[in-house]
């Protein structure tokens, strides 16, 4: 077991510990802060973007500024509190639509796996009408209605042949 994450700062610090596995219908913000190591995913991160040198530079340019600003340190601070409120809701919706996305893209290329003729643009249209409808915003029940509805109202307006009759041959 390794050192512990702090925690963060503001209103963030009094949620829940990690549950087990994020499961469907919950968010980046039902995981709560880590109660151990540093996140699978945070490792991944780190290892691929590799920035353990800049993470240093910027630790030593701001402890140089808060030292510089003597008694009025708590500007910084404060700036520090807001950044990080801002870009822990930034990473949250990233992870929740980056893991809608990721989820519905899986379950279509599963059900994609048995129209072997399916044309490119069939494949075109199911991956914009599906990113429409994870980007909507809206519940799930609603974004399937939205499609039930959209569905229904092509079918409804799909016209169904009439029978030739002599007349047309006039």
């Amino acid at each position: 077991m390794g050192a512990r994450k702090p925690p963060h700062r503001g209103r963030r610090a009094a949620q829940a510990p990690l549950p087990p596995a994020l499961r469907p219908g919950r968010s980046y913000r039902d995981m709560g802060d880590e109660v151990d190591d540093v996140s699978p995913v945070d490792e991944a991160v780190d290892r691929r973007l590799g920035h353990g040198a800049l993470r240093r530079q910027i630790r030593a340019a701001t402890d140089r500024l808060v030292e510089a600003l003597g008694e009025e340190q708590h500007l910084w601070m404060r700036i520090e509190e807001l950044l990080g409120e801002y870009r822990y809701d930034r990473e949250a919706a990233y992870f929740d639509i980056g893991y809608e996305h990721g989820r519905a893209f899986g379950r279509a290329e599963g059900l994609a796996e048995g129209k072997p003729r399916a044309t490119p643009a069939y494949r075109d249209l199911a991956l914009r009408v599906r990113e429409a409808a994870v980007n909507a915003g809206i519940p799930h029940d609603q974004a399937v209605a939205a499609l039930l509805e959209a569905t229904w109202a092509l079918l409804a307006s799909r016209e169904t042949p009439r029978p030739r009759t002599t007349k047309d041959r006039e």
